[in-house]
């Protein structure tokens, strides 16, 4: 018996098989590939920025008297970070304050520029007007730098292990070394900013006059105040800078000084001071002074116990006294003391 023809197909048949859409597994591969070109485009946008920024920094610098050199510059990171490394920078102002390091390395991250940390490995070198070089050696030097649209900047310093070595013919600087030196700098409200500087573990130089203060005793400084008027700082100089500050009413508000060297201590916790037209302190700081005998022989300069009749006990463990600067110099109470601090 013959085998019944085939039936023709109906429409209820199933489909042929069909090529499966794989649009889905390759699609999120595809994204990614154009969103890591546009970041990758991006990034190279803000390497090339960055590179202009620093040369116009530099330029204008150049134009307004200051010397800016370096050696060799590198930028990298790629893809979340931008990396400057800079080898022998070189930078000073018109003043005579110059810096120095030979290996610069800093870095932001890409989605936050205006952030820069940096790294000091081998440390580095300062010049001041009138005292000459010195080397600085550290086992850390760090810091940060934010708040560029800010008078004066967020700026953050760190050094641990420091040692401090003038150069041949420059006068001794005051330390050897210091365990740890800290600085911050804090932009606040009504053109106001706090500044905080701390030495601690710090060793005199042999010979000089923190030496004699000191005895062989350890060093210690903390300073914690408020400048005011910070709209005025600027100036194409550390000189300029700081007259144009002075001269636009600005002053330092003193919350709280602490130094000590050795047995002798000097506490500060109110006043203020400015900066006069030569440059030197000017202002009041009401202070309370630890064996102020010692202090006192020192900065006279005999080598013995000067009286201090006229501020309190000689034999007192402490006396208060006015520490005033005016005149170019520095008085304790009714004595002058030395020169008054000058800043430029």
């Amino acid at each position: 018996m013959a085998a019944a023809p085939p039936s023709p197909p109906t429409h209820s048949d199933p489909a042929g098989a069909r090529k499966a859409n794989r649009l889905w597994l390759y699609g999120p591969f595809a994204a990614l590939a154009v969103v890591a070109a546009l970041w990758s485009l991006a990034w190279i946008w803000m390497m090339h920025e960055a590179q202009g920024r620093l040369d116009a920094g530099a330029a204008a610098l150049r134009k307004a008297g200051w010397a800016v050199a370096w050696d060799s510059r590198h930028v990298g990171g790629y893809p979340f970070r931008l990396d400057i490394d800079v080898a022998n920078l070189r930078v000073a102002d018109p003043s005579g304050w110059a810096f120095a390091t030979r290996t610069l390395k800093s870095e932001a991250y890409a989605f936050l520029p205006t952030r820069w940390v940096f790294y000091l490995p081998d440390g580095l070198a300062f010049v001041r007007p009138d005292g000459g070089a010195v080397r600085v050696d550290a086992r850390v030097v760090r810091g940060s730098v934010n708040g560029w649209d800010q008078s004066p900047p967020r700026i953050s310093i760190d050094g641990d292990g420091l040692s401090f070595t003038a150069a041949p013919g420059a006068k001794p600087f005051a330390l050897a070394a210091a365990k740890d030196v800290q600085i911050y700098t804090r932009s606040g409200p009504n053109d106001q900013a706090a500044v905080f500087v701390s030495v601690d573990g710090g060793v005199a130089a042999p010979g000089g006059w923190v030496d004699r203060i000191a005895g062989g005793g350890p060093v210690a400084l903390k300073l914690d105040g408020v400048l005011s008027h910070t709209q005025y700082l600027h100036g194409a100089s550390w000189r300029g800078l700081v007259g144009g500050w002075s001269a636009g009413g600005g002053t330092f508000d003193v919350h709280q000084l602490a130094a000590s060297a050795g047995v002798a201590e000097l506490d500060v916790d109110g006043g203020g001071v400015a900066v006069g037209a030569d440059g030197r302190l000017v202002g009041v700081l009401e202070s309370r002074v630890k064996q102020p005998d010692r202090l006192l022989a020192v900065l006279s300069g005999d080598g013995k116990a000067a009286s201090s009749q006229g501020i309190g006990d000689p034999k007192g463990v402490a006396i208060s006294a006015r520490l005033t600067f005016r005149d170019g110099e520095t008085w304790l109470g009714p004595l002058k003391l030395a020169p008054a601090p000058r800043l430029y």
